[in-house]
């Protein structure tokens, strides 16, 4: 049975929608007249306060969330999240990129990634997803106040730091900007290898299919004439016999084996293998030029 207007006062903070009234049978007369004797309160435009209900963080988030249309992020969303440093930060939402909205007591974000939003509920309010409601919070705030935070999501067991490199590049892919604090702070903190470069592989692998280049092999054993294992290639066409060899964030903070894998390489170009050597920052920065390199590799 669908929940009546008084059902939904008691679930969200003594608030309701015109929309959600609306959609429960009731017409924009009935809503002016009961605004009008008392009966609910207006404070913004669209959402209803019932008055007898007690004035919290959350009713006034949830009322800017139901107001605008959009969702609770960045900093409102890291309190939803329980993220150390905020417990009832301003009202911080997101809505679609050329959506009006405008509220003088609340941050409002317009965002061109709008369906990667990954949306969540927390506490009965909608909200951007822990990874990126962390990747957001990096476009407003230092890099070691973003990994306090990070921090406390990885402690309370909501992310790990490979799931927040997953997010960072699927958002960088796409050109979107203020991700910088994100990626300054994976490098430094994934400079142990900690992401395994088999998950780089994986992304790089999927960018080239997705653009229609053949699907390479992954982790391929390319051997000499008496089978010995002479490099094990992170992409590679064999057809072809030519492959990429993936320079992840540990590389890019200064392997102490890079030689040795420069010889491993020099050998398998021994044996008639063309390798190329691709950055990571390759498939965060510049994807589209990164798949016209692959489609000019193979095509040469």
């Amino acid at each position: 049975m669908e929940p009546t207007t008084d059902d939904l006062f008691a679930c969200q903070y003594g608030l309701v929608s015109r929309a959600q009234a609306a959609d429960r049978g009731l017409s924009a007369r009935q809503m002016r007249y009961r605004v009008a004797t008392g009966v609910w309160a207006e404070d913004l435009p669209s959402v209803f306060r019932h008055p007898a209900a007690p004035p919290s963080w959350e009713q006034q988030l949830l009322a800017v969330v139901l107001s605008s249309g959009g969702i609770a992020s960045h900093r409102a969303a890291a309190a939803l999240w329980h993220l150390e440093l905020y417990t009832a930060p301003c009202p911080e939402v997101s809505i679609p990129h050329g959506r009006r909205f405008r509220y003088e007591q609340a941050i409002v974000h317009h965002s061109t990634q709008w369906e990667r939003r990954d949306a969540d509920v927390r506490r009965g309010i909608a909200c951007t997803g822990v990874d990126r409601t962390l990747l957001d919070c990096g476009a407003v705030m230092s890099v070691r106040t973003l990994e306090r935070l990070c921090e406390s999501a990885i402690r309370q067991r909501h992310t790990t730091w490979p799931s927040l490199l997953h997010c960072l590049m699927r958002h960088s892919v796409q050109g979107r900007t203020g991700c910088g604090n994100l990626r300054k702070l994976l490098e430094r903190r994934l400079g142990d290898q900690t992401v395994p470069l088999s998950d780089f592989s994986r992304l790089v692998a999927n960018l080239l299919v997705e653009a229609g280049i053949p699907r390479p092999v992954l982790e391929f054993r390319i051997v000499d004439q008496a089978g010995r294992l002479v490099l094990q290639s992170d992409l590679a066409w064999p057809l072809h016999k030519k492959a990429w060899e993936l320079d992840g964030l540990a590389f890019h903070f200064g392997r102490t084996d890079i030689e040795r894998d420069k010889r491993k390489r020099n050998r398998a170009k021994a044996l008639g293998w063309n390798i190329q050597e691709i950055l990571w920052s390759m498939y965060v920065d510049q994807p589209k030029q990164l798949v016209a390199m692959a489609r000019a590799f193979l095509a040469s």
